[in-house]
């Protein structure tokens, strides 16, 4: 060793560089170390961070062409509906090696009859007139007609806001191709509803001459069904006789003692009921609702719903903080819940929007004529008050106004009680939860197993990209501790072979010519 200690000194240049060199290895080593254990931490503390959400939308496998008169453009307007082979549920997700943490749900909202509590639309328009919807009697100012927009005076008001009584407005059996004629003298009833602008000759006399800017141009009622607005869970319509039926009816004695009559007023009382409708969203876990996940949705106060009460159907709920103030209501309050119908096509947010208008349904009359009545009544203990800051109103992921948000299993009687619309998994409706990472495993999976009818959008916060990065990061690290760690073993094996090695020959031929060993 000391032979070779000397040897060393006798040559600096390959010294130093043997130095040089071993000490860049090292480094080598030491920063492919650090860089790895780097990314472990790193994954360690950011995976608990994102959560990695999957939407569901069933794909239409056709398209069924029918055909509505247009009374404006005396023409039929061709109607596109999309066609299923048959619904698929969340129960078609579940398959062999697929890895939930929470979901697959398909999630229904319901609309709570709460008369007593204040909405958003009538916090913010108190004293709005509604006219959107009307059952009402009313005349022709002469005989016409209706062909296009032609004018009506609303003797009375049966269903809906009174103030319109005495009111003259614009009105055309818009859909009907063949419209029979209405006399001055003669009292008629029908459901109206808010259509388009008016058309037709009194559109042409207002508008001559003017500019748009000059020009009021109002919108016009057209008559509704009278059928019920219940569907089946697959989409179809129980019988009705009353669908695709008359629309306008001649008001005259012993009227309201006839079926039509006893319909007609069946659906007045439920008439104008749609602004005490609360929308109540049952779900298996908060972050599956994309308005909680996107952040469009917070918890201002209080906590989110624990998964023991999600998992249990517990009697918890959160709340919005403009329902909680508009009624006085504090953290830890019980709201009262009447579940009146429904809906399993649309969620909440595309029914009841955040300026405080909504989208009702008509008809809300079960299949005999009769107004629906709730089918479940309970309270629920808010334990979180949710804050929206939502932006555009098109967004199909936005919140409903007043919208609670329960667990899915507090629902007893979920099973498409008074329902009122049905339809396919869709983006809005539909999602589950997966381990963060497993997407291309997922779809894998499906491929293997699934149906190609069922499209799905992941959501995971940027966690694949972030992977990816720490993945590369990982293969660099272990690209400079495999060189730092071969390098060093080649200087290791080049020692030896230049100063070990080659200095016991030196010493050994230097013996064999005659030389000493030298005296410690």
């Amino acid at each position: 060793m000391k032979n070779s200690l000397k040897q060393m000194m006798r040559t600096p240049v390959r010294t130093m560089f043997f130095l040089i060199l071993m000490a860049f290895s090292s480094f080598l080593m030491t920063l492919g170390l650090c860089v790895w254990l780097k990314s472990v931490r790193t994954m360690e503390t950011y995976k608990d961070r994102f959560v990695t959400v999957g939407t569901v939308r069933q794909i239409p496998k056709s398209f069924e062409q029918t055909f509505r008169w247009n009374a404006e453009t005396k023409d039929y307007d061709i109607i596109k509906k999309a066609q299923y082979s048959s619904y698929y549920s969340a129960e078609s997700l579940k398959f062999p090696g697929a890895q939930y943490i929470a979901g697959p749900e398909q999630r229904a909202y319901y609309g709570s009859y709460t008369p007593e509590y204040l909405k958003l639309g009538k916090s913010l328009n108190p004293n709005a007139v509604r006219k959107s919807s009307l059952i009402v009697e009313f005349s022709p100012l002469e005989d016409c007609v209706p062909d296009e927009s032609v004018q009506i005076e609303i003797t009375r008001v049966i269903g809906g806001d009174e103030r319109m009584e005495g009111s003259v407005v614009w009105f055309c059996d818009h859909m009907n191709p063949v419209p029979k004629k209405m006399y001055q003298d003669k009292t008629y009833a029908a459901i109206l509803r808010h259509y388009g602008y008016m058309h037709g000759k009194a559109y042409d006399d207002i508008t001559s001459g003017k500019s748009m800017f000059e020009t009021l141009v109002t919108l016009e009622y057209i008559p509704a069904s009278l059928e019920s607005g219940i569907c089946l869970p697959d989409g179809s319509l129980p019988y009705d006789a009353f669908r695709d039926g008359k629309e306008i009816f001649e008001v005259t004695d012993g009227f309201y003692e006839t079926g039509t009559g006893e319909r007609l007023l069946n659906l007045a009382e439920t008439e104008g009921g749609w602004q005490h409708i609360q929308p109540v969203t049952g779900t298996n876990k908060t972050c599956l609702l994309m308005y909680f996940y996107n952040g469009d949705a917070y918890i201002s106060e209080g906590r989110d719903i624990s998964e023991e009460e999600y998992a249990s159907g517990s009697k918890v709920c959160l709340a919005p903080a403009s329902f909680m103030k508009n009624n006085g209501l504090s953290l830890g309050d019980k709201i009262k819940v009447q579940l009146l119908y429904t809906d399993t096509c649309l969620s909440a947010g595309s029914h009841f929007f955040l300026d405080g208008g909504s989208r009702y349904y008509s008809g809300t009359i079960d299949s005999e004529g009769n107004p629906l009545k709730p089918f479940e009544t309970s309270e629920y203990k808010v334990v979180g008050i949710y804050e929206t800051v939502t932006g555009g109103m098109n967004n199909p992921f936005n919140p409903g106004a007043d919208e609670l948000i329960v667990p899915m299993e507090s629902v007893r009687e979920r099973d498409g009680r008074n329902l009122l619309a049905c339809g396919p998994m869709t983006d809005e409706t539909s999602s589950f939860q997966i381990p963060n990472g497993t997407i291309d495993k997922f779809l894998k999976g499906w491929a293997e197993y699934g149906t190609e009818e069922l499209e799905f959008t992941f959501y995971d916060g940027g966690y694949t990209q972030l992977k990816a990065g720490i993945d590369h990061m990982r293969s660099i690290s272990f690209l400079l501790l495999a060189s730092g760690v071969i390098l060093i073993c080649l200087l290791l094996f080049f020692f030896s072979h230049s100063f070990i090695t080659k200095q016991a020959k030196r010493t050994a031929i230097e013996r064999s010519l005659g030389k000493c060993k030298p005296l410690i």
